[in-house]
């Protein structure tokens, strides 16, 4: 019975896992990515997969591995000044700045949207009122948030999306064209699945999951961090399934010279193009719902989430409800500027903080001598920061002569990838003889 019961609450954690992590990003960008890769589809979908399902599975069993402490983790393997600014800034863009906000412009542009007729300016504004008042309602019990999206919604959501992704592969609305080389696609594969952000919410899902753990009544720590693997183990499954699917249905109608204006300048027309082709005037409502499960519980897992970091990096002094609804106040009105204008502008900003987030996630799994006592961790952060921050300065002046694009797989978007490897290893060699002082690295 107990077994049952642990195999229950693992599905159910893992559906949850699904939904938060599967939103908006998750919804627009593999049919894109499809459209503009082509035959090539199949190679940018697994650096999408990897850069999202498969760094945010890594990511959460580092956040495990740490027992929920990754945060402080962090704080250890640069310095507490550091890691205050970096784990503030993702609390941030995973919360107000970009992923929360993105969320509800996103069900709008699609759920909402194209059932008006000429919707006026002011009709956005009402929408998210309702939007975000939901969204309070149900993160006033952050405990309660798992239960809500993996018994409910995530399970709705779940199936209308397998029917969608059936419907296209038994009648697929063309074949896939060659659109772009390999190496463009696993270039684009891993920008989209930076777009995700959902490696980067792990750091604040892993909260909720842990603290939804607890109040099932798990009290020993190696199963709670069991419970929570596995239900990681289980959403990433989920994610490559739909992933797939979503991919799919793009390189169907990449041979398609509208298809490809769409998932190059409005990915959210391109996703209503598609679903209205495979099930006629009825796709809408069903794209509607969605649209509307998935971004609805992500927007509650990242909200409550991001409270709760803001909580816990501050020690105290934002506490969980007032900064809540601060953050459900700025997502309403950043939302507003509508989807793409939103996924532009988060670009930079992930391609810049994602590499540093990897390589602190891959120092995690060495050893504390190694990722706490030498110079590996601050060398290839740092030396990743610089390189990715190069990169886009280059992309916006491309006149400079910046000459990031002559390092190793600089074409494939991992220029950083190399150097800061290699810092790792020169700084994991210099604090074997002089290692870090430790007076200033708070436990």
């Amino acid at each position: 019975m107990e077994v049952k019961k642990s195999f229950q609450q693992v599905i159910v954690l893992g559906f949850a896992l699904f939904a938060m992590f599967f939103g908006a990003g998750n919804l627009i960008l593999p049919p894109a990515l499809g459209v503009i890769c082509g035959k090539s589809w199949f190679s940018g979908f697994l650096m999408y997969i990897l850069a999202d399902a498969g760094l945010s599975v890594i990511a959460l069993i580092a956040f495990v591995k740490a027992r929920g402490g990754f945060v402080a983790s962090v704080s250890r393997q640069l310095t507490p000044k550091t890691a205050f600014v970096l784990n503030f800034v993702n609390a941030l863009c995973i919360g107000p700045l970009i992923a929360v906000p993105r969320t509800a412009a996103t069900t709008f542009d699609i759920g909402v949207k194209p059932l008006l007729t000429n919707p006026a300016p002011w009709m956005s504004w009402v929408f998210g009122l309702v939007y975000f008042g939901v969204v309070t309602l149900l993160c006033l019990r952050p405990g309660k948030v798992v239960d809500i999206i993996g018994k409910i919604l995530s399970p709705l959501m779940l199936a209308a999306l397998l029917v969608l992704i059936a419907i296209g592969v038994i009648h697929p609305l063309g074949s896939a064209v060659d659109a772009a080389p390999i190496s463009e696609a696993l270039s684009y594969g891993l920008q989209s699945g930076y777009q995700t952000m959902d490696m980067l919410g792990v750091f604040l899902l892993g909260v909720i999951a842990l603290l939804s753990v607890q109040e099932s009544g798990i009290t020993d720590t190696r199963k709670q961090m069991r419970m929570v693997a596995l239900g990681g183990v289980v959403a990433g499954l989920g994610l490559f399934i739909v992933y797939g699917g979503l991919s799919y249905l793009g390189a169907t109608v990449s041979g398609s010279a509208a298809m490809q204006t769409l998932a190059q300048t409005d990915r959210p027309a391109l996703l209503i193009t598609i679903t209205h082709h495979l099930v006629g005037q009825y796709g809408r409502l069903l794209l509607g719902l969605i649209v509307t499960a998935a971004c609805l519980t992500t927007a509650i897992g990242l909200t409550s989430a991001c409270a709760k970091s803001l909580e816990e990096i501050t020690t105290g002094k934002l506490r969980y409800q007032p900064t809540m609804i601060a953050v459900i106040v700025i997502s309403y009105l950043l939302s507003n500027f509508g989807t793409e204008m939103i996924l532009s502008i988060a670009a930079p900003i992930l391609n810049v903080i994602f590499p540093i987030f990897i390589m602190l996630v891959a120092l995690s799994f060495f050893p504390e001598r190694i990722r706490e006592h030498t110079y590996a961790a601050p060398l290839s952060a740092l030396l990743a920061l610089i390189i990715t921050v190069l990169t886009e300065l280059s992309g916006l002046f491309p006149s400079l002569p910046l000459h990031v694009d002559r390092l190793p797989l600089a074409s494939f978007g991992l220029g950083w990838l190399i150097p800061a490897l290699a810092a790792a290893g020169i700084g994991g060699v210099i604090g074997m003889f002089f290692p870090r002082k430790q007076k200033e690295l708070k436990k």
